[in-house]
Formats: C-alpha cells, sequence, structure tokens
C-alpha cells in the first residue's frame, strides 16, 4: 500500500510540474503576441482568434497578411 501512495504522490508532482510548464509557455507566448501588437484596439474575440492562430500554426488574420494600406491605417487612425 506504500508503495501505491508514493507513486501517486510522484504521479501528481509529475501533473503539477507538466501543467505548470504549459501555462508558462502559453502565457510567455501570449505576452510575446500582445508586446507586438500596435493596434491596442482589438476585441477580446479578435485577440482569442489570433492566439488559437498562432497557437496552431493557421494565420489567416496575421498582421504580415495585411496591405500596406491596412497596416497604416492601423498605426495612424
Amino acid at each position: 500500500m506504500k508503495r501505491f501512495y508514493k507513486i501517486a504522490i510522484i504521479s501528481g508532482i509529475a501533473l503539477v510540474v507538466i501543467i505548470s510548464a504549459i501555462a508558462l509557455t502559453v502565457h510567455y507566448r501570449l505576452s510575446a503576441i500582445e508586446g507586438n501588437e500596435q493596434n491596442k484596439n482589438e476585441s477580446a474575440s479578435q485577440v482569442a482568434k489570433e492566439i488559437v492562430g498562432n497557437l496552431t500554426g493557421n494565420k489567416p488574420n496575421s498582421e504580415s497578411s495585411e496591405s500596406a494600406a491596412q497596416h497604416a491605417k492601423e498605426l495612424n487612425p
């Protein structure tokens, strides 16, 4: 019985470490994305779509696909 509890405790600690690492990774990625943003008037849904796109590798609404006119309009509203 003692062996079972040791395994359960070690597994729990390992799970907490893994979840913490994932949370920190997502936090730093989000901070990097927000730090590079020039447009501060984005809605929460726009930010969420951009985050999902960055995490999945699909970036249909990324700034790199914007035209020069759109980019200039965002910088000088």
